[in-house]
């Protein structure tokens, strides 16, 4: 099995997976870091465009944290809960 014996090639040539029959030690350390940086920017481009089109159809872009957004908007659902709860006080009073 196999495919032969191994060939000359041209050692001037140059590629990202490690030429022919590469097998660098640290193969899963340059995959991730290689994945890290797509990820990086992926994530700004997605960013980018999201803003652009916010800006272009004439929303406000807001630039908070996610933290503050969910902490708004839990307490927008704290709040609706508690009037709600409010409601059936008041409804089972007047009975």
């Amino acid at each position: 099995m196999g495919g032969g014996a191994r060939y000359p090639y041209p050692k001037h040539v140059w590629s990202p997976a490690g030429g022919w029959w590469g097998q660098p030690a640290n193969w899963k350390m340059n995959t991730f870091i290689a994945s890290c940086g797509m990820a990086l920017i992926c994530g700004a481009i997605v960013r980018g465009v999201a803003h652009r089109e916010a800006e272009l159809a004439g929303e406000p872009i807001e630039r908070r944290r996610l933290t503050t957004i969910w902490r708004d908007y839990l307490h927008k659902r704290a709040s609706e809960t508690h009037a709600r709860n409010l409601e059936a006080a008041e409804a089972s009073k007047s009975d």
